[in-house]
């Protein structure tokens, strides 16, 4: 019989969560600890408007775990997505468009661009979905350390060779290329339309920062065939596809809570942790909290990110000092905003016109003309500046979820790069209307209605990302995700089992293997993990 341990969670977000509901459905008496009034962390809903419930950072979902969603029976405490379909609608200032659905309806689409590109696209989509299929078994699993001597972390290294040996030579060298190489790179080897590598080009740069010649930008673009939604108004998977979550991204967070709390886990939000306490050993006893209270617990799992973690939260006499230098030196500046607006109707576009809903506005929407677009608003953020024209994707939330905005009206979500998160000049509050007319002038050169039709805006910069959200750098990943920060090495070599140097003290958020996204693989092998190590 396993004696029933005390254990906190510090933070609510989404792995958070899926670690307090494994962790409690184990019988152990789980505490979550949440900064904010509302759990959710970054995966949440909010009124930013009166009326509007809007998702306030990651907006769109692909990547949950449908482990997750059928263990926790998320379902029943009110989890619906409904695939988009369009998936994408891309359109150029020279009138023309792609329409995508993620089937054989896109190479048609590409042909009016390149009948090369779509001769080739079909090899291209089967390459990356060989590859994310010999990915897939290694996401819910601790990665193997190399220098360790069990049975687990051999036999793991055994798999992990005999997956790479069933890799052709063809697909090994790929994969290498998406590791290390810069996307646009890497689409220069099978694309020659520059429509349509800027479109493949945006997805990658998502959450980097880094254009995209930046080395491991690739691998950012390979995520999305690691996913995909089942739409449950037809029960219909699609990989790689994204869905819009009915009442917004915290209805997921809502409903990981609701199942944990049924569970027996405890959640305690406007909690914020000050330290983690440790008894004379150097081993955890707790945490304190800001008010002065302390919990005591055996074990703490923390959905911070690494360098609050470790920088902020621990005494560093506690830490190894190569530790401490490589937290210090581990990449986690983010160049990413958020931009909400409330339209008073839908964008009419010059490429597709009409303001009642159509293709157009089902799927998420990506302004990014070509390659040398996204360089140079790149360019200019590594500068210290704000993008005179940012890359803009958006999702119009309300087309599929009428639910989430007044009758008669919209909400406009907009994923928008680049901003550093520190300003060579000024700062971000004084500049927050300026963002907010930048990425109307830029969607308004495809809709020229958007200026008249926008009511309201909401501006979500990368200091609002760490501060509010609590995203160290604005990195919306916890951390980049290139080679040097990714499986073996994330947050560190050694250290990418979701232990830490402290005993008793672990890791569960997007800092840990496989990273960053709405998926709950952090949190669900942190607690694996957790639980192997107490039983």
């Amino acid at each position: 019989m396993v004696k029933r341990k005390q254990i906190i969670i510090i933070g609510a977000g989404h792995n958070g969560l899926v670690t307090a509901n494994l962790l409690s459905e184990a019988e152990h008496q789980v505490t979550v600890l949440e900064t904010r009034e509302v759990v959710g962390g970054a995966c949440v809903t909010e009124e930013l408007f009166p009326g509007f419930k809007v998702s306030s950072t990651s907006y769109v979902s692909t990547l949950l775990l449908p482990q997750i969603v059928k263990r926790f029976e998320l379902h029943r405490h009110g989890y619906r997505v409904i695939k988009q379909d369009p998936a994408f609608f891309v359109p150029y200032p020279d009138g023309r468009f792609l329409l995508l659905h993620g089937d054989d309806r896109d190479t048609d689409q590409i042909a009016k661009f390149s009948k090369k590109d779509a001769q080739n696209y079909p090899r291209f989509k089967s390459t990356l979905e060989r590859i994310g299929n010999f990915l897939k078994p290694f996401l819910l699993k601790p990665p193997p350390q190399p220098q360790s001597n069990s049975l687990r972390d051999l036999w793991s290294l055994f798999q992990m060779g005999l997956g790479i040996r069933r890799l052709s030579p063809e697909d090994t060298q790929i994969l290498v290329q998406l590791s290390t190489i810069g996307i646009s790179d890497f689409l220069d080897n099978w694309f020659e339309s520059d429509e349509i590598k800027a479109f493949f080009s945006s997805q990658a740069v998502i959450g980097d920062y880094g254009g995209p010649h930046h080395p491991g930008t690739a691998f950012t673009l390979l995520h999305d065939y690691l996913g995909g939604v089942e739409d449950t108004s037809t029960l219909a998977g699609a990989a790689g596809i994204w869905g819009v979550v009915v009442g917004g991204m915290g209805t997921i967070t809502q409903a990981l809570a609701a199942a944990a709390k049924e569970r027996g886990a405890t959640i305690r939000t406007n909690t914020k942790v000050k330290r983690i306490e440790l008894n004379g050993k150097g081993k955890v006893d707790g945490v304190r909290l800001e008010n002065g209270e302390v919990i005591h617990a055996d074990i703490v799992a923390s959905n911070a990110t690494p360098r609050r973690t470790f920088l902020e939260l621990l005494p560093q006499d506690a830490l190894p000092e190569v530790f401490i230098q490589h937290i210090k030196g581990f990449k986690d500046l983010g160049a990413s905003l958020k931009v909400h607006l409330a339209l008073s109707e839908l964008p009419d576009f010059t490429a597709m016109r009409g303001i009642e809903p159509g293709p157009q506005h089902r799927g998420l929407i990506s302004f990014c003309p070509s390659v040398q677009f996204i360089e140079q608003a790149w360019e200019e953020c590594k500068r210290g500046d704000f993008s005179t024209h940012p890359t803009v994707e958006a999702c119009i939330h309300s087309v599929l979820d009428p639910s989430c905005a007044p009758r008669g009206t919209h909400i406009m979500s907009c994923f928008v790069q680049y901003g550093p998160r520190h300003l060579k000049r000024g700062n971000w509050e004084d500049l927050k209307e300026t963002v907010a007319k930048r990425v109307i002038a830029e969607i308004a050169q495809y809709a020229p209605n958007l200026s008249q039709a926008v009511t309201d805006w909401h501006v979500y910069t990368p200091e609002d990302l760490e501060k509010k959200f609590g995203l160290t750098g604005g990195n919306i990943y916890h951390g980049a995700m290139t080679l040097d920060q990714l499986f073996l090495f994330r947050p560190m070599a050694g250290y990418a089992d979701y232990r830490t140097p402290v005993k008793n003290l672990y890791l569960c958020g997007s800092g840990t293997h496989p990273g960053g996204g709405v998926w709950g693989a952090p949190g669900w092998n942190a607690a694996h993990q957790i639980l192997r190590d107490i039983h």
